[in-house]
């Protein structure tokens, strides 16, 4: 289901009552580490006892829960070595630990290759600073599991190089196994989007976060650091109203899709028009119909070219051609010819109903003659733009040079800033969608397969955000607009249906027939079984 995702501050801010009631929060942190840790002992050796767990301890409280975590897997039979990597660390973790029987490595934070004034009996400091390098090396690569408490929320970015140059040696030293598991304890230390000298910073296969889902764990970014993301619940009382971005899966299109109700009728489940092919594109007409009919909307009307709806209806015999009411607009797809693209635009005058707008259709936002108070002002606007049509529309929005690779670079941001200019939901195709509101909300489906990335794939998934807005619009068409966050969301559900067709397809022309069976399951099954 549906997870929000919080700015650190907010989830800070959600902790202060409990602690000030004297409640626990770091006991049931630990307590649920310790418990993922064994499982993954368990999974990837068949027991606990004998294992070799290493720690990375900070100064912060994400130490204290790996410390806490360490010593009860200690308490099982696991060894543990806790490396602690700077002045301080948490003491009371330390201690906990020591009690069950982990063995304490200070890395120095000196450079071991220079002289130092800190010396051991008959050694330099650089002697010493080696020794518990080789010592570090040595627990490192002999660990089942290493966990990354070095640097929590309140971390400056940027590792010192004493640590930097420690996880370089690591990872670039043959006993680093592909057996061995890192858990970063609630966020990865240095976790940044920039890849820059990212050799000497963690890359974790899970993280284990606590009480709410934080931002910087969401971003598409930060995946080769993060790992798979687990979400610890510690009773934290957070509100949605308060999320920054929205995650939605498989078990959100399973409870929120439209399915038909014993008293509907077409009309009911949503009419939905398509605006789609040309002559030099007939097949984006076809690929965007065939979606938007087998997603299971109420009806659909062919609103292009008499060639394109002769294609249309030689394959789909209940679309209409004739004129009437519409619950939502799909245009663009093809680049339909702009005599129909006029005459949909003086249809919809007067009206608020819905429009996607893809492909050529997106040259509409920001020319003078769909400004905020003409027509796309008066009603909830999808764009469906990829890396390079967002770029295009953004430097005639922003009147300067953007490039697809500077989208690519940060695609949350961008569609974000997209979102605010245009006044529009802005759907940023790629392997990890993202869909950004004005406000900056974000919904991000779980990524699709890479057979979507096919010719007229984007034109499928146009015709399924449009049926989908369609029956959602018919079912609230005498309430108010529906909200940009709930808009969003339903446009995360058109995703999910595409990224599902996609795993029954290797092309568009299937992938178009596959979105009827995804729509059966989900109407006449009750759920989709990923």
């Amino acid at each position: 289901m549906s997870v929000f995702a919080y700015p650190s501050t907010v989830i800070v801010e959600a902790e202060r009552p409990l602690l000030d009631a004297g409640v626990d929060l770091m006991a049931r942190a630990s307590r649920a580490l310790a418990h993922f840790c064994a499982d993954v002992l368990r999974e990837s050796r068949g027991q606990i006892f004998g294992s070799r767990v290493c720690v990375f301890a900070g100064p912060g409280n994400n130490a204290g829960d790996a410390l806490f975590a360490a010593a009860a897997l200690a308490r099982r039979g696991a060894h543990i070595t806790v490396v602690t990597l700077f002045d301080a660390t948490h003491d009371e973790g330390l201690a906990a630990a020591r009690r069950a029987g982990a063995i304490v490595i200070g890395f120095p934070s000196m450079d071991v290759n220079a002289d130092s004034s800190v010396e051991a009996p008959g050694q330099s400091g650089a002697a010493v600073g080696a020794h518990a390098r080789a010592d570090v090396m040595r627990e490192l690569s002999r660990s089942d599991l290493v966990l990354d408490g070095i640097l929590g929320t309140g971390g400056r970015r940027g590792l010192p190089e004493h640590i930097a140059s420690l996880i370089r040696d690591w990872r670039h030293s043959a006993g680093t196994s592909t057996a061995q598991t890192l858990i970063a304890v609630d966020i990865p230390s240095d976790l940044s989007p920039a890849e820059a000298g990212s050799d000497g910073r963690i890359h974790a296969d899970h993280t284990v976060t606590f009480g709410g889902l934080k931002a910087e764990l969401i971003d598409p970014r930060v995946a080769a650091f993060t790992g798979t993301v687990h979400l610890v619940d510690i009773g934290l009382e957070l509100h949605e109203n308060q999320a920054t971005a929205e995650v939605v899966d498989t078990d959100d299109l399973n409870a929120d899709f439209p399915r038909p109700q014993p008293d509907g009728h077409k009309y009911s489940r949503g009419v939905v028009g398509i605006l789609a092919g040309s002559e030099e594109y007939p097949g984006a007409g076809v690929l965007t119909t065939t979606s938007a009919v087998n997603c299971g909307v109420g009806m659909v009307r062919s609103l292009g070219s008499q060639m394109v709806a002769e294609y249309v209806i030689g394959l789909h015999a209940e679309v209409v051609t004739a004129s009437g009411r519409m619950n939502a607009v799909v245009m663009g797809p093809g680049n339909p010819e702009d005599e129909y693209v006029h005459a949909c635009v003086d249809a919809l005058a007067n009206t608020n109903v819905p429009v996607v707008l893809d492909a050529g259709a997106l040259d509409m936002v920001g020319r003078a003659e769909s400004v905020k108070g003409t027509w796309l002002a008066e009603r909830p606007v999808v764009l469906t733009p990829h890396a390079g049509e967002l770029a295009r529309l953004l430097s005639r929005l922003l009147g300067e040079i953007i490039t697809s690779s500077r989208i690519n670079a940060d695609p949350i941001g961008w569609a974000q800033r997209a979102a605010r200019s245009s006044g529009c939901i802005v759907v940023l195709k790629g392997h990890q969608t993202v869909i950004a509101a004005p406000d900056g909300f974000c919904v991000l489906p779980e990524a699709g397969p890479a057979s979507l990335a096919t010719a007229g794939s984007g034109d499928v998934l146009a015709g399924i955000i449009g049926a989908l807005v369609a029956t959602f619009h018919a079912k609230n068409q005498h309430e108010p607009p529906l909200p940009e966050r709930e808009l969003a969301h339903i446009v995360g559900l058109g995703v999910l249906v595409h990224n599902a067709a996609g795993r029954r397809a290797v092309n568009a022309g299937a992938l178009g027939d596959a979105v009827a069976e995804v729509a059966g399951e989900l109407i006449h099954g009750g759920s989709l079984i990923e």
